[in-house]
């Protein structure tokens, strides 16, 4: 019999893997350079100043990057659904109400004096702040348009454009970031504004995207659709929601807790541990990212071959690079923490050992990471949503607050309760949605996908050879046999598997590398599913001209049919035929 390969999926995973990994490491590298920028140019209080004002820059995006990852998260599975029509409104609505709240917190900028007094106690720090979170809120609007191309450019058959964005707007980020810290006064307002400057000027990169007449994503007017498409963009974004909302007030309470029971020292430690995450995020983030993009669609059209594929080589491709980069950091602890202006003294002393024990904590957090967006890219946005409350917050404040009490009144015993307190949060994530997993999904496995139905639905793989395809309409007539459906229906999708399958080796061009094959018999009809990787091609605006040129057999699988789609998602043709079942046929079978 012929077998399910992933061909395809390798094939397009390392297509969007590159890509994807650049557009997480860019996004991440000008936050950690920034840092070190910040540090080293103005000194550790200033760089405290940043991350304590990066509260209110997490608030700032949370509408936005709800909407976008939720909104593209849901629109590659419509698209995977071939939902064409629903996947434009989820894109313009999110589009719309993103926008409308960039600019609603551009005008809340006149509050950052008293933001910035509430997020310090008017400590040292304030004026510092308070100068970093003015800028970063007149930014908003240009924030909240740049966070749903970035999602949605990438499920739409474009991660290179998204890639090519963040990696310009980084390099104009870090290039202002110098310039304006070292040569002029501005200061703390220097990086939040190097930054919006940075995200404008590379909006060029996005042009070729708008102008493409090949991409699937379209402004519409949403009209009467607008509150469905928002509300499905929210559920999908519902665990980003979470991580936001839970993200901010751990940074909230960790930053009220450090400033005023710990010291600045401490401050600047834990700084160094975040940015840590940053370069983890930067390395891994994009490989996980690839279950949002590629999963999604995947899931949406039912392929959970693909899915568990995918889920295999992620987690090994995650772990591989996080081994290397622990290792480096174990050994190279004292220059890592010296590339953020900790060069010596007792703050030398104190962070090195901190960040060392820190280190524990990376293999629960990546895979954390996974749990969150996996469960999100299935439709699963409660579990995922657990998992984000309990590793952001719920599992990482109680120990925190108990074990700094507990650890007295000395500050380096009292960071390293602290670091104590960060591992123990993400172990306790891990064991607390296994426990719960086991509990209420017993017995379906971590990834929760549905069982296999033996003998209703057909999955296999053929190369691109006139021999394998061949066998195709073999397959089909046996499986259909098995399946108790009538002679004729059987003949019917087996004519049109083989005709599909024909049409696809002799001209979808020198790039096919595979061609798989789906077959799914519901009560009342069959679902020929076929997915290619050759030249796009469209069967559904084909109309034959015998005089001109013809394509093989698609006419005729036309004519055998009742209802034929077509949709170029990830960048494969992805085709659904479907013939009815007489329900005394359906009954019988």
């Amino acid at each position: 019999m012929l077998t399910r390969n992933e061909k395809l999926l390798k094939a397009k995973l390392w297509q969007y893997l590159l890509p994807g990994v650049m557009l997480t490491a860019s996004l991440q590298i000008g936050n950690v350079v920034d840092a070190m920028l910040v540090g080293n140019i103005l000194g550790t209080d200033a760089m405290s100043a940043v991350k304590i004002g990066m509260t209110i820059d997490n608030i700032m995006e949370l509408p936005g990057y709800v909407l976008a990852v939720g909104g593209s998260v849901a629109a590659g599975m419509l698209l995977g659904r071939r939902e064409r029509e629903r996947a434009n409104c989820v894109f313009s609505t999110t589009f719309l109400v993103s926008a409308a709240c960039g600019i609603l917190f551009a005008l809340l900028s006149v509050s950052s004096p008293l933001l910035a007094r509430l997020l310090t106690g008017g400590g040292p720090l304030e004026a510092d702040v308070r100068a970093f979170i003015r800028v970063t809120l007149l930014g908003g609007p240009v924030i909240g348009v740049v966070l749903q191309f970035i999602s949605y450019v990438a499920v739409d058959s474009y991660p290179g454009v998204a890639s090519a964005y963040v990696i310009v707007s980084n390099i104009l980020n870090l290039t202002l970031d110098y310039l304006l810290l070292r040569f002029t006064p501005l200061g703390t307002a220097g990086a939040a504004l190097s930054t919006i400057l940075g995200y404008a000027l590379a909006s060029v990169v996005l042009i070729p995207y708008l102008r493409s007449p090949r991409r699937m994503l379209h402004f519409t007017a949403p009209k009467k659709a607008l509150a469905a498409s928002l509300k499905l963009a929210l559920s999908m974004g519902l665990p980003t929601l979470a991580y936001m909302i839970f993200d901010t007030v751990r940074g909230l309470a960790l930053n009220t807790l450090i400033v005023r029971a710990m010291g600045e020292a401490s401050m600047a430690v834990f700084t160094v541990c975040d940015n840590v995450v940053l370069i983890v995020q930067m390395l891994v983030g994009g490989i996980i990212d690839t279950l949002s993009t590629i999963g999604s669609v995947v899931y949406g059209e039912r392929d959970y071959f693909s899915v568990r594929a995918l889920v295999r080589h992620v987690l090994r491709y995650s772990y591989a690079v996080l081994a290397v980069l622990m290792a480096v950091l174990a050994v190279f602890t004292r220059q890592t923490v010296g590339l953020f202006g900790i060069a010596g003294g007792p703050l030398l002393a104190m962070a090195v050992p901190s960040l060392r024990l820190f280190l524990i904590s990376l293999p629960f957090y990546v895979f954390n990471s996974f749990m969150t967006t996996y469960y999100q890219s299935t439709e699963k946005e409660k579990l995922s949503s657990l998992v984000t409350a309990l590793r952001s917050c719920v599992a990482v404040l109680p120990p925190a607050f108990l074990l700094v009490l507990l650890a007295g009144p000395g500050e380096t015993e009292q960071l390293r309760a602290l670091m104590i307190a960060l591992v123990l949060g993400e172990v306790l994530t891990v064991v607390i949605v296994e426990l719960l997993r086991r509990h209420k999904y017993r017995g379906q496995g971590l990834l929760l996908l549905p069982a296999a139905q033996d003998g209703q639905e057909l999955d296999i793989s053929i190369d691109p050879t006139m021999d394998d395809t061949a066998r195709v309409p073999q397959e089909i007539a046996g499986f259909c046999r098995r399946c108790g459906v009538d002679e004729k229906k059987a003949n019917l999708v087996a004519v049109a598997a083989e005709e599909m399958t024909v049409n696809i080796i002799q001209y979808g061009g020198r790039r096919v590398r595979s061609v798989d094959i789906n077959l799914c018999v519901t009560p009342d009809r069959l679902i020929l599913r076929t997915r290619d990787n050759g030249v796009p091609f469209d069967p559904t605006h084909y109309e034959s001209d015998a005089e001109a040129f013809e394509i093989h057999g698609i006419e005729l699988v036309k004519r055998v049919s009742d209802k034929v789609q077509y949709m170029r998602v990830l960048d494969l043709n992805n085709t659904t035929v479907e013939i009815a079942l007489d329900r005394a046929e359906a009954e019988h079978g």
